[in-house]
């Protein structure tokens, strides 16, 4: 007999029982940026230029300390002033500003202490 899960739903009197695919994650070949690319690619075209348009009003960094990493792609930080370098989000941390534009794409929420970010000013 093959091993199999079920899930059984009760309402109103009846009761269902259905074969549910098992799945588990393979952690040696597991990619997280594979996933967060798939993900970003899933957004639409107006959503990816809006938090482009949000990183872009974000404060520039240039005062990061030796050592300090991008929490995103775990790679350190420029210290040449750009647009496109560090950017401060509004909970304080400090990411590249590619890094966290794709980042939004697909979580609007800081990835560190999951701050919730809103493309509307309220």
């Amino acid at each position: 007999m093959d091993n199999f899960s079920v899930m059984v739903s009760e309402n109103n009197n009846s009761t269902v029982v259905m074969p549910v695919a098992s799945t588990s994650i393979d952690l040696e070949i597991f990619d997280l940026d594979e996933v967060l690319t798939m993900a970003a690619g899933d957004s639409s075209p107006c959503l990816i230029g809006a938090w482009k348009a949000f990183v872009s009003t974000l404060p520039a960094v240039v005062d990061v300390a030796d050592g300090d990493v991008c929490s995103v792609c775990m790679e350190g930080f420029e210290r040449q002033r750009s647009p496109d370098g560090n950017k401060r989000v509004p909970c304080g941390h400090v990411y590249h500003s590619n890094c966290i534009t794709v980042w939004l794409q697909s979580c609007n929420s800081c990835p560190l202490c999951r701050r919730h970010f809103s493309l509307h000013r309220h």
